[in-house]
């Protein structure tokens, strides 16, 4: 446990230090809390996590794709796997509608809707087991998808908010996949 820790602030370190060198645009720190109901089960998942983006590409006005690393805490309500850490590196792709649509329209002037899903974001995980879900070995991969509004309050600071569903599996790569899914995540972010 002190080595995972250790090994994640060596990496939140260095990810801080590649977001903030010259160049870099889009950075983002993303704090989470998740829980729900393992879809096809009886155990209740949670989550807390920090996740920190540090470089985004605009490949145009409408679509954004970023680059960062996450720390996730699992719970389950079940023993005795009832807890978990995972280190995941993703990469996410956001979209954005258009200007003038019906739904930039709706929203006030201030908020940018948008929609984004995060896949193949490579991941360890602490332990093999979740309450009754099992993982062949340590690497899964992060898969999310949901949807956010960012309110703007300065020249490029924004306020950032999240609704998703949250998922990590080993995509069938081994035997043992049974996927561990947070249903219901809220996150609060600052990007700046």
């Amino acid at each position: 446990m002190i080595v995972l820790r250790g090994s994640l602030c060596t990496l939140l370190l260095a990810s801080l230090c590649l977001g903030l060198s010259p160049g870099a645009d889009a950075r983002e720190l993303l704090l989470s809390l998740g829980a729900g109901r393992q879809p096809g089960g009886d155990q209740s998942n949670r989550l807390a996590s920090v996740d920190f983006t540090f470089h985004t590409f605009e490949r145009s006005a409408r679509r954004h794709i970023s680059v960062g690393v996450a720390f996730t805490q699992l719970e389950a309500d079940t023993a005795p796997n009832d807890r978990m850490e995972v280190i995941s590196v993703y990469p996410e792709f956001s979209y954005y509608p258009a200007a003038g649509g019906r739904i930039r329209e709706s929203m006030p002037e201030r908020a940018e809707p948008y929609f984004f899903t995060r896949f193949l974001g490579a991941s360890y995980i602490s332990a093999n087991a979740l309450g009754d879900r099992r993982q062949d070995n340590h690497f899964t991969f992060l898969a999310e998808v949901g949807v956010g509004v960012l309110i703007s309050f300065g020249d490029r600071r924004r306020s950032d908010f999240r609704l998703s569903w949250k998922h990590f599996s080993n995509a069938r790569l081994f035997d043992d996949n049974d996927g561990i899914d947070v249903p219901l995540v809220l996150s609060w972010g600052l990007r700046y």
